[in-house]
């Protein structure tokens, strides 16, 4: 793109509309993985003889373990559906703005 051609993508109020919601939804999901390994970290400092205790009587598998299995399974999930979020939304105003921009 040339210079005057940036510079009218970025004072498109589709292009803003894009950066502004594309960047909200990136923080929610950032913030939620951020949290989730925070308190694990603060889990494992500040109770460890909890995150140490067996899920069950008869089982091997601790509190420590389940917790880390959900961090992998939520940061998989909030990937997947910032990935979905994006293809059904970003694609289509991106598309839209490509096209009034003339650059179909």
């Amino acid at each position: 793109m040339l210079q005057p051609d940036i510079q009218k993508c970025l004072d498109h109020p589709k292009f803003k509309q894009l950066a502004k919601t594309r960047g909200r939804l990136s923080m929610l999901f950032g913030l939620i993985v951020t949290l989730n390994y925070g308190l694990y970290v603060l889990a494992m400092s500040f109770l460890p003889n909890f995150m140490a205790r067996s899920w069950s009587e008869k089982s091997s598998v601790t509190y420590g373990i389940v917790f880390a299995v959900f961090l992998i399974v939520s940061g998989m999930l909030s990937a997947g559906l910032y990935t979905w979020w994006a293809n059904r939304k970003f694609d289509v105003l991106r598309d839209e703005l490509m096209k009034d921009l003339g650059h179909e």
